[in-house]
């Protein structure tokens, strides 16, 4: 089993947090939304290599990877990547006592006496199979050339009959000899020929050509390469089942890798989470709840929430893909909080019943718990309104009468009464209305599981399903609900945990933002409970002065 070992800040008692896997489903949304991938990307991160489907379609393709047999993913970046050796055609297969995997522009074959990766001389395997009619007739190949001057010759004298065939095309010759390494890219030139169109040079293992009309693929005179791997797997020299797209295979034990940002995790930290894999039948979840994945450079990104009073103590992490499942542990360490004991007045100490409390709270829950869709915010979190922090996030707290203790689960902000509330970020208004604790309420969907809450206002300028920008008027600080004096209290949650939101104010989690593809658990997407209807004078304004929800 991985295991980060991170020293805790603080002695406490430790709680372990097993993550459950579950299948994924689509989401829901409030109103109708464009459809999301669900597979990470055309291409994307397999173990100690990568996956690519541009030449498969519908999820099925084709991997180049390292490992004890041959290590083509090395090779294939080191040569240049796709631009140089284009995208897999093929599965590895076996050629001429050699293991091999063709790409669009060139034919690797790995040479276990050198421990390296060779370009095979494609064009000439192709003139062994007789294939020189149906090149010569269907792709503009001359037809292979067999040099008599060669006979008896050293290599060097070879090489210069050869490239004496490049002078016929001086165009030609200046892009062949271009490459530093031109011998081991292209093998010797065999054959040259006009074909009025197309001036053509046939080497062992590309062909380049030069049209003398703009094509959709080339301009007039540019001299480019053609994609020898895709000319000789639609001649038929590589075995059917080989160039036959597949998916990604069986899962090995490197594809449930998984890492965790930050050591330690503190309470209240949002916590990024890596896999290491981009294959869509990854699952993962937190506290028995299933977690959003979103794809981003190849693999999939998830986030985190852990809660202000969240035990210190190792948490683990089970991940699961294809079948292949393993457990990874991490440690949360205690944060340092202030302690505080706070006397509500007479007229509201009501608003201190348990039953009411957990009532809210279910319904909020209800809300912040939803995954609607890919993540809507741009940047970092705004401070919804201008004032000074009265109480930070995490704070312990006593409230009288009747000692009851309570864990603050976001920062108040003290600030004239009427004083503008802005959408700390780009989303959808989940819920706008009254609650007997928080008095008037907007709750903003930012996607893929992240709200903010703002609370205690004393107006609210919008309803549920509007659309806003960061910045856009919510309302203004209020003293409603179970407040001792003007002020805004707001909170960001995580995957339905309220997590510290100063974090969200300088960083953005880019790597989950431009995600192009995401995996949403079919258990986020319930609907949300009846909210809980306030009695005149439990929000701390008469009920005709409510705006409504």
């Amino acid at each position: 089993m991985a295991r980060l070992l991170i020293r805790p800040v603080l002695g406490a008692a430790a709680l372990s947090f097993v993550l459950v896997l579950v299948g994924f489903g689509g989401a829901r949304a409030s109103e109708p939304q464009a459809a999301v991938p669900t597979t990470c990307a055309p291409d994307f991160a397999v173990p100690d290599g990568w996956f690519y489907t541009q030449t498969g379609g519908d999820g099925l393709g084709f991997a180049v990877r390292d490992d004890a047999e041959a290590r083509f993913w090395t090779a294939f970046q080191g040569l240049g990547g796709i631009p140089v050796v284009g995208y897999p055609v093929s599965q590895r297969f076996q050629q001429h006592g050699f293991t091999v995997q063709a790409f669009q522009k060139m034919v690797l074959q790995w040479d276990p006496g050198a421990d390296r990766a060779n370009a095979a001389n494609t064009l000439d395997n192709l003139h062994q199979a007789g294939f020189d009619p149906w090149l010569e007739s269907f792709r503009q190949v001359p037809t292979h050339q067999a040099l008599p001057q060669d006979d008896g010759q050293p290599f060097e004298v070879v090489t210069a009959n050869h490239l004496a065939l490049l002078d016929a095309n001086p165009d030609i010759r200046a892009e062949f000899l271009a490459v530093p390494n031109w011998l081991t890219r292209f093998g010797l030139p065999i054959a040259y020929q006009d074909f009025g169109g197309v001036r053509v040079v046939r080497a062992q293992r590309v062909v380049l050509q030069q049209w003398t009309t703009d094509t959709p693929w080339a301009r007039a005179g540019e001299v480019i390469f053609a994609n020898s791997g895709d000319i000789a797997r639609e001649a038929g020299l590589f075995p059917e089942w080989a160039v036959t797209p597949g998916p990604p295979g069986f899962a090995l034990s490197t594809d449930v890798a998984l890492t965790v940002d930050q050591s330690p995790a503190v309470q209240g930290a949002t916590v990024l989470v890596e896999l290491g894999t981009g294959r869509s039948d990854v699952r993962l979840s937190m506290e028995d709840r299933p977690v959003p994945v979103a794809c981003h450079g190849g693999v999939w990104r998830g986030l985190v929430g852990l809660a202000a009073d969240a035990e210190p103590g190792p948490r683990r992490l089970l991940v699961e893909v294809g079948g292949e499942a393993r457990e990874h542990e991490f440690e949360v360490a205690g944060g340092s909080f202030p302690f505080t004991e706070i006397t509500v007045n007479e007229e509201i100490a009501h608003l201190l019943d348990p039953h009411t409390a957990a009532d809210e709270r279910a319904f909020v829950q209800s809300l912040v718990r939803a995954v609607s869709g890919p993540p809507a915010w741009t940047g970092v979190f705004g401070i919804p309104t201008s004032g000074t922090q009265s109480s930070p996030y995490g704070q312990r707290r006593v409230f009288h009468p009747g000692g009851i203790p309570y864990v603050h689960e976001g920062d108040d902000i003290a600030a004239p009464l009427g004083a503008l509330v802005a959408a700390p970020a780009a989303g959808r208004v989940a819920w706008a209305g009254p609650l007997a604790i928080r008095g008037n309420t907007v709750v903003l969907d930012h996607g893929f599981g992240v709200f903010s809450v703002v609370v205690h206002l004393d107006r609210i300028d919008v309803a549920a399903g509007d659309v806003v920008a960061r910045g856009q008027a919510l309302g203004g600080v209020g003293n409603t609900g179970r407040s001792t004096g003007p002020h805004l209290h707001w909170e960001v949650h995580v995957g339905g945990v309220a997590v510290d939101p100063a974090l969200w104010t300088w960083r953005d989690f880019v790597e989950v933002r431009t995600g192009t593809g995401i995996l949403v658990p079919g258990d986020l997407t319930e609907h949300q409970a009846t909210p809980p209807q306030p009695s005149a004078g439990e929000t701390g304004v008469p009920p005709e002065d409510i705006p409504a929800g």
